[in-house]
């Protein structure tokens, strides 16, 4: 039997921690062996889940790749707009990288990123893991298998539900670009825009354009009366589409990890801990009068060299969350919901009966 890959954590936020799971599930293929993070109880916290020796428990990527490499790999979940400055570093030190998405958030860094590998030798993977999903793999495949012919179109959408928009674009760590310095497109649908390009292969983007705003929520769409935090000075605290209470409160694991960060190193936080977070923390801001200044819709429309075409359309606020897919071939078509993990095949069929 192979030994387990040893992996250190670079950030150990909510996407790292899902990934270095696999140590845990099946510790036959993965070993976590050191973390870095600015945070020390969250730091502690993962070195005792991992059984992590402290001096391998870092509060800077830094001081972790100037000591001798001991690991093959690093799984790197910081946020976006500091994965390349913690993966440099890290490559420089001889670690190939789990890197989450996006990569980097200009093209400057981008370049950057890729010459610090290939001058290291060092390999980089993305964490598109969309393309891994047996629905996106399933479809790939029957576009390889030539059964719909040659794409002629494709379309697909990524409707962001009410909570997951409120939780992360209006309120939360990606609601303002000059901030996370991640656009709406880039933090959130990098993963639609990559499978886009893999399904269509070769046929490389000749042409792009798209259009989006910030429309929804904004101070002069707030309703009428609303105060400026839910459970402060909001007389619509329990009626109010985006009250923070009927979000969190009413509802508090659905997105507990970020929601209710501040409270990590009390053990077993009550409703009331909950409440009294809410009336200072991001989350408990009036969802039309926070700073958020991504958009909450943006379409994108690209014309490939072959002369094919292809939309992505994001949506946020919608009753449910849901991604689609739409493509359209010479011979048949193919249209299915990530959600539902099925999609149909259509194919021309000019025969009788």
């Amino acid at each position: 039997m192979s030994k387990p890959l040893k992996a250190v954590i670079v950030g150990g936020g909510h996407r790292s921690m899902i990934y270095a799971e696999l140590a845990k599930t099946d510790p036959d293929m993965l070993e976590i062996v050191g973390v870095a993070d600015p945070n020390e109880f969250r730091r502690n916290q993962i070195g005792e889940y991992f059984n992590i020796p402290k001096e391998h428990r870092f509060a800077d990527v830094n001081d972790l790749a100037a000591v001798p490499k001991f690991a093959d790999a690093a799984i790197n979940g910081t946020m976006d707009d500091i994965h390349v400055s913690t993966s440099i570093p890290l490559l420089k030190a001889g670690y190939d990288i789990l890197l989450e998405k996006p990569f980097a958030v200009n093209e400057e860094e981008m370049r950057e990123l890729i010459e610090c590998a290939e001058e290291n030798g060092r390999k980089i993977m993305i964490c598109f893991v969309l393309r891994y999903a047996p629905f996106y793999r399933s479809i790939k495949e029957t576009i390889l298998s030539g059964e719909i012919g040659r794409i002629v179109n494709i379309q697909m959408a990524e409707h962001v539900s009410y909570h997951h928009m409120s939780t992360s674009h209006i309120r939360g760590k990606w609601r303002n670009e000059d901030q996370c310095h991640a656009t709406m497109l880039l933090a959130k649908c990098c993963h639609d825009i990559d499978i886009m390009m893999w399904l269509m292969g070769s046929d490389a983007p000749a042409k792009v354009a798209s259009f989006g705003s910030l429309m929804q929520f904004r101070p002069e769409n707030a309703p009428e009366g609303s105060g400026t935090r839910c459970l402060v000075d909001c007389p619509l605290v329990d009626t109010c589409l985006y009250s923070a209470k009927r979000l969190y409160i009413d509802h508090p694991d659905r997105w507990s990890f970020y929601v209710w960060d501040k409270l990590e190193d009390k053990e077993n936080a009550t409703i009331e801990d909950k409440i009294e977070l809410l009336k200072t923390s991001p989350y408990g801001v009036c969802a039309y009068k926070s700073d958020n200044n991504v958009v909450d819709h943006q379409s994108v429309a690209v014309q490939f060299k072959s002369g094919a075409t292809g939309t992505h359309n994001m949506v946020g606020g919608a009753a449910i969350p849901q991604r689609k897919i739409h493509i359209i071939g010479t011979k048949g078509e193919i249209f299915g919901t990530l959600e539902s993990g099925k999609f149909t095949v259509s194919l021309i069929d000019p025969r009788p009966g």
